[in-house]
């Protein structure tokens, strides 16, 4: 079940008003938001190169 406060924020997520990337770091500042998803870009595109495919998880 979720409280209130989960569903506020559900919600504003939904609608743009708050912005997440995938480690979870939350903005209201869609500059800001788009920065964290450049810089999660950037760090997935080095694990690519290292063969990772996963969390630390090297290609076999």
């Amino acid at each position: 079940m979720t409280t209130p406060e989960q569903s506020q924020q559900e919600r504003a997520l939904e609608t743009g008003a708050v912005y997440q990337d995938a480690e979870g770091r939350r903005t209201t500042d869609p500059g800001s938001g788009a920065a964290n998803a450049d810089s999660e870009a950037d760090r997935n595109a080095e694990h690519l190169k290292r063969g990772e495919v996963g969390p630390r998880v090297p290609e076999e």
